[in-house]
Order: C-alpha cells, then sequence, then structure tokens
C-alpha cells in the first residue's frame, strides 16, 4: 500500500492504512529529508486522537537516535502553535500527528519544513520516494528529547495580532467555544479568560471519538450544540475549532451559523478599517465577496488553487495581510504561513468588543452595501462513465452554456470554474481519493445555487 502526501501530509484509518510501522517509516523519511537539507532539530507534537500522544513520543525518542534535537510537546497541541514554535525557535520542521477534521477512524502526519508551512511538493515527493525504498538514516550521536510548552511563547506572541486593549475596554464578552475534545482546548479559552472574557467551554476533555461526531470539522451540521448554547446563554459569540485547532468555525450573537465566506470578508474591512494593508489570498473555492469587500478598500486580490500550502507560500512572500479558504482555514500575513483556528476565534472576538456589536449585525449592514452571495457544495458520485461525461465535456472542452447561463469566463486554476453574471460560477473539481465530483456554487440565492448544482449534474450523466 503505497504512502502518498496529499494537500496537507498523510492520513488513514487507523490499523489498516495508518499503523505504528508504516508511521514511523514516514518518520524515517521525513529524518534523512532533514539531513539532507542540513537540519538537525525539530518540534514534534499531536493532537487528541487514538496513538497521537504515544507516536509523538516515540518519534521524538528515534529522532533524538538520528542525531537530532528532538522538541516534543509536553501536552496535545494544536497545529498552529506546532508552526509558531518552529519558527520561533528556528528549527528545521515539524512532525505533527493528526488527521485534522477526519472522522476518528483516522490519523495521520503532517510535516512542515523550516517555514512552519505545509511542505511543497518537492519535499513530499522526496519523502514518498524515500518511503519507497525503505531507507534508514543513521544512528548519530547527539540527539536529545527536550519536553516542551510551545502553548506560553504561542499565547504570548498572539499579542501581536490582536488589539489586547479592545479587550480590556469592555466586561460584557461572553463566548461559548466548542473545543470539539481537541487540541484548541485550555489554549482559545485561556486566552480570551486571559483578555478579560466570560468563557463557557464545549467538549474540552480529550475524546479520540470527539463526543460521537462521525466528522468533526466546526462546519454548520456539527455546530448546532454551539448555536443553542449561545441562544440559551445570551452570549456575544460562539466559536469553534477542530481537532488541531487548524479549521475554525463561528456562530452570531443570534446562534446562526456563520460561512468562512462572510466572516473573512467581514474581517478583512475590519483589518483594513483599523490601518493595514497588503494582498488578499483565497482559493479558488472561496466566495467573490471577500473580492467585492478587498476592491472597496483598494486592496489586490490573488486566488490560489486548493490547499493551504498555496496560500502559506503567498504569506512567504511577504506583502499579505490576510490568506484564507472556504473550508474554515485563515491566517495573517506576518503570523505563520499555515492555518490557525484560534487566531481566527480571537479575532472574531475582537471585532466584537471593537463594535459593541455581534456579528450577524455586523454583517448586515455588510450585506446591504456589498450584496449577498450563497456558496454550496454538492458531492457527486461518479461511476466511469460520469467521469469520462466530466472530462469531456467540461475539462477538455469550453462549455458556452451551463445550467440556462451563458459561460462568460473559464477559469483552471484548480479544476474548472464557469464564471456567468452578477458573480455567478459553478466549480467543479475531481477528488483524488475518491470516486467524487465536487461541485461549488455561488450565487445571490440557495435556490438558485440548487438549481445550478443539479443541472450540472445532470449534465454528467447525459450519455
Amino acid at each position: 500500500m503505497v504512502i502518498k502526501f496529499g494537500t496537507s501530509g498523510w492520513r488513514g484509518v487507523i490499523s489498516r492504512e495508518f499503523t505504528w510501522e508504516r508511521a514511523m517509516a514516514v518518520v524515517d523519511a521525513i529524518a534523512i529529508r532533514l539531513s539532507e537539507t542540513g537540519h538537525s532539530s525539530i518540534a514534534i507534537g499531536g493532537d487528541c486522537r487514538f496513538l497521537s500522544p504515544e507516536l509523538a513520543d516515540a518519534t521524538a525518542e528515534r529522532m533524538a537516535g538520528y542525531g537530532f534535537r528532538a522538541y516534543v510537546s509536553e501536552r496535545s497541541v494544536p497545529t498552529p502553535v506546532l508552526s509558531h514554535a518552529c519558527r520561533k525557535m528556528e528549527l528545521g520542521g515539524v512532525i505533527n500527528f493528526t488527521a485534522s477534521h477526519n472522522p476518528p477512524l483516522y490519523n495521520g502526519i503532517k510535516f512542515s519544513p523550516f517555514h512552519g508551512g505545509p511542505a511543497d511538493s518537492r519535499d513530499t515527493a522526496r519523502i514518498e520516494e524515500l518511503i519507497v525504498s525503505a531507507s534508514v538514516p543513521e544512528t548519530r550521536t547527539g540527539g536529545a528529547v527536550v519536553i516542551s510548552d510551545f502553548i506560553t511563547s504561542y499565547l504570548e506572541d498572539i499579542n501581536e495580532f490582536i488589539k489586547v486593549d479592545t479587550f480590556k475596554k469592555t466586561d460584557s464578552l461572553r463566548v461559548v467555544y466548542d473545543a470539539f475534545s481537541g487540541a484548541g482546548s485550555g489554549v482559545l479559552d485561556k486566552k480570551l479568560i486571559e483578555l478579560g472574557g466570560f468563557v463557557r467551554v464545549l467538549n474540552g476533555k480529550r475524546d479520540p471519538l470527539f463526543a460521537g461526531r462521525q466528522h468533526p470539522e466546526p462546519n454548520e451540521q456539527c455546530l448546532k450544540d454551539l448555536s443553542e448554547s449561545v441562544l440559551r446563554s445570551g452570549a456575544s459569540l460562539g466559536v469553534a475549532t477542530d481537532g488541531d485547532a487548524d479549521r475554525f468555525g463561528i456562530v452570531d450573537e443570534n446562534g446562526v451559523y456563520v460561512t468562512p465566506h462572510d466572516f473573512m470578508a467581514l474581517l478583512v474591512d475590519y483589518l483594513a478599517e483599523s490601518g493595514h494593508t497588503g494582498r488578499v489570498v483565497r482559493s479558488i473555492t472561496t466566495g467573490s465577496l471577500l473580492d467585492r469587500v478587498a476592491e472597496s478598500r483598494g486592496l489586490e486580490v490573488l486566488v490560489t488553487p486548493v490547499g493551504f500550502k498555496y496560500l502559506g507560500a503567498e504569506i512567504l512572500k511577504g506583502g499579505v495581510l490576510l490568506a484564507g479558504e472556504e473550508s474554515g482555514g485563515l491566517s495573517l500575513g506576518t503570523h505563520v504561513p499555515e492555518k490557525d483556528g484560534v487566531l481566527a476565534g480571537l479575532l472574531a472576538a475582537e471585532m466584537v468588543c471593537h463594535y459593541g456589536e455581534g456579528l450577524g449585525s455586523l454583517l448586515t449592514r455588510m450585506w446591504a452595501v456589498h450584496g449577498r452571495f450563497y456558496n454550496t457544495r454538492l458531492d457527486l458520485t461518479l461511476d466511469p462513465v460520469m467521469e469520462e461525461q466530466i472530462r469531456e465535456k467540461l475539462f477538455n472542452s469550453d462549455m458556452r452554456e451551463a445550467a440556462g447561463l451563458p459561460v462568460r469566463r473559464i477559469d483552471r486554476i484548480d479544476g474548472v470554474q464557469l464564471v456567468f453574471d452578477n458573480d455567478t460560477w459553478v466549480l467543479v473539481r475531481l477528488s483524488g481519493t475518491e470516486p467524487l465530483a465536487r461541485i461549488y456554487v455561488q450565487s445571490p440565492s440557495l435556490e438558485e445555487n440548487e438549481r445550478i448544482a443539479v443541472a450540472m449534474a445532470a449534465e454528467f450523466r447525459k450519455n
């Protein structure tokens, strides 16, 4: 069974694909790759999944045996905290045991090189090559295991990216935080309390089964308990992070889910109003409201393929204000080149403190100025005939009309995006791991989104 790295590491079902032996084979390949690039230190950690803490400890011992100075987290740790530690301590990279938002049966490994962001294709291709050849690093002296507190330094330095005085001006910030039984517990809530907020934590204890969640992703479907808690308690805001706290979810003061599309547009407007400048970078699946807001503030917008490794690469180039994607990941240009759900939650709370009102009210005003879009996704299960239809009609030709609408522009940054009038579009991407076509749609109404998605699916079913 071949080990392949995706856009954010390697993942698999525990004991079927993801085994201890295979995980250690990946660790060995990473050790060789780090040695090839002249590095001899590493940050190691993991989330709250089954075996993550044990794998992290064993990896630290293994890396020390190869002559590395291995800094291993003393507790389960968010992905962005490991990224911060790597950069601050000028280490060679990060080995992180996590499967992020995947179901509880999964675990995985994220590898980041010295810059703390997702590894690029050169690194992952070399690691895959070393795994196939079953290469083993040389045993060396001089290595050591250092048990480390990465979180304290992260929480101190995060003050550079928030306005502490804004939090201090109010004593009415009340936040409900759903930690998803993950590594964000004791990090985001700790900082909010330090800043003077009142915080109620849901699912704050480690649970590798994620309190029964089959898909532990902080999206609308998984945040119903958070919404209810916000409404019952009269909280100012509800925030959530996934298992490794790189993704965020937000509920407004009315218990209504705030999409990443809307939240990032609101955040860019707030940052620009506060005097910040720079490019706004988004993945192609992220909604156009962000573009409208950025352009109204005189900010350039850059669109990338899906995957934070592309957004992180733009952050590393410099000059970025915010980089974000529709799946709930963002970072600021002077922060880590990695998704940070903790920072997203803090910035949401900061906006509530600054304006003295909830995100729901702020969004209503924004929509009145810039218009409102709805962004939806349909996962279409494919048979070989349907996949051939998609490739022939969409990928290998230029459609002039789709879903009864004239196509004004076609973008092929990632998949195929058909752009219609009025910032309405449909994007089709083929999964690299499953027989699925993902159909993303944007329009001014949910009904139109559904009509377009259904029409596209019907088109692909035609023989």
